[in-house]
């Protein structure tokens, strides 16, 4: 078996401007590296892509590193930490990011979560937001009722915001809202947060060169299960052009789903291309021999020791 890490914010979080966002410590992800080294057999991409193809036998308790968003904590923090333990790791940036410099939606909750005061503020301002856009008490109390609150790390509230934000309302009601919220509780520009948040272009293909794999995480980072087709070809193809001037070669690159989120639209498109593994968010270890290629599980860095 296989167990596939994924991570997201890795940095100095208690040092940094924003102490309450979800990330992991620096002192937690070494301490996690040495775990690995101890405990784990550490795989690189190609011994994963190469099983796949039957070509190569992974070893006992094989664990493989992913790293998601192509935030510059990543090439700041953690490639340094995995050059020093000799590991390898595989990244996924978001084209818009690093191409258009667009800070992502998702982003933008993150860093509204991490600032304001509470949970009940959080529900506060998302219900003034929505009535000031022409929802009434009876929609509140409806979405209430029917949007899954289940989490494994969240507060009801926060997963509550979080689904609303991210998919439940129509997208121009989502991008409103947020915009709003994150503009009275964040206070900075967007554009000089995108700078500051991810790696660009440039350090993409240092990071490249340096060895490590860089895959798509789409163009834009929706959920692509919402998508027609036309529109899931149109998000895996721009960021498959913006992949190509990073890496050149696109043969055997790999999908990571943003939010976990596909269909069988989506397996139908990968399998017209030369795309060799997709990742998921559902949560396990994989059997690389008989599971799906493109709809391989992966568990959290918080199910790891620290």
């Amino acid at each position: 078996m296989l167990d596939i890490v994924m991570y997201h914010y890795v940095r100095p979080v208690r040092q940094s401007r924003y102490p309450n966002i979800k990330a992991l410590a620096i002192d937690g992800f070494h301490r996690q590296l040495d775990y690995f080294s101890t405990k784990r057999s550490v795989v690189s991409t190609a011994d994963v892509i190469n099983a796949v193809k039957g070509k190569f036998e992974l070893p006992e308790n094989s664990i493989w590193l992913t790293f998601d968003d192509g935030y510059r904590d990543h090439l700041e923090y953690v490639v340094p930490l995995l050059e020093q333990y000799g590991f390898d790791g595989a990244f996924f940036p978001v084209s818009d990011c690093y191409e258009k410099r667009r800070m992502l939606d998702v982003n933008k909750i993150h860093f509204i979560l991490a600032t304001i005061e509470s949970d009940m503020a959080l529900l506060d301002r998302l219900k003034m937001e929505m009535f000031a856009i022409g929802y009434h008490r009876t929609d509140w109390d409806a979405f209430w009722a029917s949007v899954d609150k289940s989490s494994r790390y969240d507060s009801k509230e926060v997963v509550f915001f979080k689904r609303m934000t991210q998919k439940e309302l129509p997208t121009q009601h989502r991008y409103e809202i947020i915009t709003n919220i994150f503009a009275d509780v964040v206070r900075r520009p967007e554009a000089e947060l995108a700078d500051e948040l991810y790696m660009s272009r440039d350090e993409l293909i240092s990071l490249h060169s340096r060895g490590f794999t860089i895959g798509s995480h789409t163009a834009s980072h929706r959920w692509l299960d919402s998508l027609s087709i036309e529109e899931q070809q149109s998000e895996i193809s721009e960021s498959l052009q913006s992949l190509e001037g990073i890496r050149g070669n696109l043969t055997d690159w790999i999908m990571c789903y943003p939010y976990g989120g596909y269909n069988n639209e989506t397996l139908t498109i990968l399998k017209s291309t030369e795309c060799a593994l997709a990742l998921t968010t559902k949560v396990g270890s994989v059997d690389i021999y008989s599971d799906s290629q493109y709809e391989l599980k992966r568990l959290n860095t918080n199910d790891y020791p620290q």
